[in-house]
């Protein structure tokens, strides 16, 4: 064999030190499970949450889905000069471990019926089935280890999580929800994590689980089409944001919506849809008052919860029929009307609470209010109207189904 020239020589040695620099130990090359990978893999995974966020934020992942990933991974090692080191697919499988995989929640991501999983402390986890809380046995070595997962987390929807911000909500691109807390303002980094399992329930399957009827399905399509105000009330996971995308669905296709969120989880498919989302000094009274001046047919706002319910009502109240809002509340009608108005008292320049009341109702029309039974199903519980003399109940939910008291 001729004996390889000096320059030869230095290309090899090159290559060996790249081989050895993304190289990982024998064991884990022969590890059946996720290895932990070395810093140069963990650059190339920040690399590409930074690039592709669009690529990187799910918690359920198809064929089509890795495969996007998998090109983004490869344009960053190419980037790299990491080509043709006999590393490399190790290199690439360790990337796309740290950026798909949930470590200990993986195996409750597997479990369809999981809908909610609820991480109090690394020994104190909960699932949700069927609207049903459950305990699991403890899947985290430590704190440190949620500490870790919240923090990759918050990476991957593109929010900052650290001492000085220990706070983040996020939605994912798949239509799942996080809620992440860390020290100071916990004891024990913990977060919220609701799969997106129902985004693609349409009103035959509500009507089908018995959620709401096809008479009430039809008479809320049609206060739409009348450009009627509503809002969507109830409490935590009881389908509010579900039922608002599929009404706002039956918006007709020349109307202009402007969508003001916290955080975007109503992710209209459509034209005509600005979508606004609360971020940093801009909050949500500020981009209300931005949106009137937007040229909205209608102004839609995810969650209500302070002084910008003023502002929303007197939108609704000045031109722009038709707009819509969820809002966290303990019942439907009067209990909703009392939360909005106990909420926009947070605005300074809110009014006495009579009169606040008076305006409330003057710009409602309808009061839908969801709940979950005694075995944890969701679902449509009545529809009040709202006029200035007070609230009557259109439908009611009993214990044969929904019937309808009155019609409005």
């Amino acid at each position: 064999m001729a004996r390889e020239s000096k320059e030869q020589g230095k290309i090899r040695g090159r290559e060996d030190d790249g081989a050895r620099r993304w190289s990982l130990p024998p064991v884990a090359r022969e590890a059946t499970t996720p290895f932990a990978p070395p810093e140069e893999t963990r650059e190339v995974a920040r690399e590409v949450e930074a690039a592709f966020p669009d690529r990187v934020g799910y918690l359920v992942w198809t064929p089509e889905r890795l495969a996007r990933l998998g090109e983004a991974v490869d344009a960053a090692l190419d980037r790299r000069g990491v080509r043709a080191l006999e590393a490399r697919p190790l290199i690439r499988r360790s990337v796309v471990n740290q950026l798909t995989g949930l470590g200990p929640l993986d195996s409750l991501l597997l479990d369809d019926s999981v809908t909610e999983i609820m991480v109090n402390r690394f020994d104190d986890v909960m699932v949700e089935r069927d609207g049903v809380l459950d305990p699991v046995a403890s899947i985290f070595v430590d704190d440190d280890e949620v500490l870790a997962l919240a923090l990759r987390l918050a990476a991957r929807s593109g929010r900052n999580l650290n001492s000085e911000s220990p706070m983040a909500d996020a939605r994912l691109a798949d239509g799942s929800r996080i809620s992440l807390v860390i020290p100071p303002v916990s004891e024990h980094p913990a977060m919220a994590i609701r799969r997106a399992n129902d985004t693609g329930l349409e009103p035959d399957d509500l009507i089908r689980q018995g959620s709401l009827s096809a008479e009430v399905w039809d008479y809320l399509v049609d206060a739409v089409r009348k450009r009627r105000n509503i809002i969507v009330a109830g409490g935590a996971g009881t389908g509010k944001t579900h039922l608002a995308r599929l009404l706002l669905r039956e918006v007709g296709p020349l109307e202009r919506l402007v969508v003001i969120e916290d955080v975007r989880e109503l992710n209209l498919a459509r034209h005509g849809v600005l979508a606004l989302e609360a971020r940093g000094r801009f909050s949500t009274h500020d981009l209300i008052v931005q949106a009137l001046r937007l040229r909205p047919d209608r102004i839609v706002v995810g969650e209500v919860r302070g002084g910008e319910a003023l502002d929303l009502i007197e939108a609704m109240a000045s031109g722009h029929p038709g707009s819509l809002c969820t809002v966290h509340s303990p019942g439907g009608g009067l209990a909703t009307i009392h939360r909005i108005a106990r909420a926009a008292m947070r605005n300074t320049a809110a009014m006495p609470y009579p009169a606040l009341l008076e305006e409330i109702r003057a710009a409602l029309d309808l009061v839908v209010f969801l709940a979950r039974d005694e075995r944890g199903r969701r679902g449509v519980f009545g529809i009040d109207a709202i006029r200035a003399d007070g609230v009557s109940p259109v439908f009611v939910r009993e214990t044969d189904g929904i019937r309808l008291v009155a019609q409005a």
